[in-house]
């Protein structure tokens, strides 16, 4: 896959991840909890991700500016900063979590600002 196809299919990804993030943490807030099903899936698709950016990572390295670079590692950051933060919450029910909803806010804003510089025109330094 070539680079142009390859950043298109990740920052793709990317908005797709800031998407399920914050319907999660929209639930989470309005119900005080999550299942371990929902919490577990989602932790496991942002685990994903999170290792999908860092193998492609070289491949577009060559190809972005350096702000682009700085932004794509800022979101993989995020995204394994939520799913990890999706880990702890398991207190006195096994079949809920309560995962902490600001350290998941602060995850989903870094993530959205990293989306944002992404998403800039010019994305690409000439190779």
């Amino acid at each position: 896959m070539n680079a142009e196809r390859l950043f298109h299919n990740l920052l793709n990804k990317l908005v797709n991840a800031q998407i399920d993030l914050a319907a999660y943490l929209q639930l989470r807030r309005a119900k005080g909890y999550m299942s371990v099903s929902d919490t577990d899936h989602l932790r496991d698709n942002l685990f994903e991700l999170c290792g999908e950016l860092r193998t492609h990572a070289p491949a577009l390295a060559t190809s972005l500016t350096p702000a682009h670079n700085v932004a794509f590692h800022a979101a993989t950051e995020a995204l394994a900063h939520a799913a990890v933060s999706m880990m702890s919450g398991h207190h006195d029910c096994p079949s809920f979590i309560a995962v902490n909803p600001d350290a998941l806010q602060g995850c989903l804003d870094t993530l959205s600002s990293a989306i944002q510089v992404v998403n800039t025109s010019a994305p690409r330094a000439h190779a």
